[in-house]
């Protein structure tokens, strides 16, 4: 039999006073983990610990010519957290999500707050569009109250599953954010959208002008590439339809 993960978590400084819990990783359009970095970034929150596993892939992420490990948590406002800057293997997701459920409660955080991204549906009527999977009866009115609609059926899968999962089976009051964005590109836009809708649940200030502006430069760019792509398509078709003869 393999040989159970060990984790650890490993405190950098005193804890501030925690309220609530926020989680998002590497996910569809990166969208749970560009929110996270947008979070950092904008509130100052202060790095606050790391979880280390010796089943990690041996991974350092650098900051300022400093090695950090990839799964941290930060702090500061009320806020815990969680961020991960690799995909943590599927073998791993339920204990990694157990560990920072645990730490967030053991901390005082009486609500966790899971941010991802969903592929956009062809007929969305609203761009970016938040939707919200709750843990409870009192969460789903929370979320009502922000004006935030429920997935009613469906399916999600790896990190953000297993963080709500295991935060509803702890009775910790829970609620999944979820940005409808493009599956294949980092998606800055669908980003901004998911932090514009925690602010307000929050009653939070949080700038999303730098996400907005990548979105627009990304487009652009995308926007480029594919017209070099059809470009060079034309460009062949003429060889293509003509090819040389030899004989």
């Amino acid at each position: 039999m393999p040989e159970e993960p060990c984790f650890e978590v490993i405190a950098d400084r005193d804890m501030p006073d925690v309220e609530y819990l926020v989680a998002g990783f590497p996910g569809m359009g990166l969208i749970g983990g560009m929110a996270s970095e947008q979070l950092i970034n904008t509130l100052e929150l202060e790095q606050v610990a790391s979880l280390d596993c010796d089943q990690f892939p041996p991974t350092a992420v650098i900051f300022d010519g400093i090695p950090r490990r990839p799964v941290r948590f930060f702090a500061g406002q009320g806020m815990l957290l969680a961020k991960s800057d690799m995909v943590i293997p599927p073998v791993l997701t339920a204990r990694v999500a157990e560990h920072i459920i645990d730490f967030a409660i053991e901390n005082g955080a009486r609500e966790a707050i899971v941010f991802d991204g969903i592929q956009e549906r062809e007929d969305a009527e609203e761009d970016n569009k938040v939707w919200a999977i709750v843990s409870s009866h009192e969460a789903s009115e929370k979320a009502a109250a922000a004006g935030i609609d429920l997935i009613k059926r469906g399916a999600i899968a790896g990190m953000s599953s297993t963080l709500l999962l295991y935060a509803q089976q702890q009775n910790l009051e829970a609620i999944g954010m979820l940005a409808e964005g493009t599956p294949k590109l980092p998606d800055p836009r669908a980003t901004a959208k998911l932090l514009q809708v925690f602010a307000s649940y929050k009653s939070l200030d949080i700038d999303t002008g730098s996400l907005k502006e990548s979105a627009d430069q990304l487009e652009e760019q995308y926007a480029q590439l594919v017209a070099k792509t059809k470009q060079a398509q034309a460009d062949m078709e003429p060889q293509a339809a003509h090819p040389p003869l030899y004989g």
